[in-house]
């Protein structure tokens, strides 16, 4: 009984993500994204001026503006950091989940009726940046409905390109 116990051990230590991936549930068919934060001295061109909140009319990249209405903070080149909600810019210290709380690698964006805010998953996938992780749910989106999970990826050029990486359907697990 002790070497079928040590066996199992050491299938889990090596095959599983985690041992607690032998209890996991898993589903299929979720629409994995990935979403990031902007940093405007990664572009260049035209600016353009915008009213933020308590700070009056500034002037950014009209490109980076864009892309911090989509992905809903972005890191300016005077180091703070840029939100769109509400119809409405806003200055941050750090870019912000829907609750306000930090956005840190490792949450995720998900609908909560379809999975509870604060519950942990995996991913189960061979992509660098999802394999052997742990995600928690702990965001939402506008365009995030049923079985539709965006993952934060990060800052800048590179967390832009795991976004792509990320993206595809797959099969997730709860822990």
């Amino acid at each position: 009984m002790l070497l079928k116990a040590s066996l199992t051990t050491l299938f889990c230590l090596v095959f599983c993500q985690s041992c607690a991936a032998l209890s996991a549930q898993c589903s299929s068919g979720w629409n994995v994204t990935g979403y990031y934060t902007p940093v405007e001295a990664d572009y260049q061109g035209q600016k353009r001026q915008i009213n933020v909140q308590g700070m009056g009319a500034l002037a950014f990249n009209a490109n980076f503006l864009r892309d911090v209405q989509m992905e809903g903070w972005g890191k300016t080149q005077h180091g703070w950091y840029l939100g769109y909600y509400g119809r409405q810019w806003h200055k941050s210290a750090e870019p912000l989940d829907a609750s306000g709380r930090s956005l840190v690698v490792g949450i995720a964006a998900t609908d909560p009726s379809h999975l509870a805010s604060g519950l942990q998953f995996y991913v189960q996938s061979q992509t660098d940046f999802l394999n052997g992780k742990t995600f928690v749910a702990r965001d939402v989106g506008q365009k995030v409905k049923n079985k539709h999970i965006d993952i934060y990826t990060g800052e800048g050029t590179p967390a832009k390109h795991e976004t792509w990486n990320v993206t595809g359907k797959n099969t997730i697990c709860y822990l």
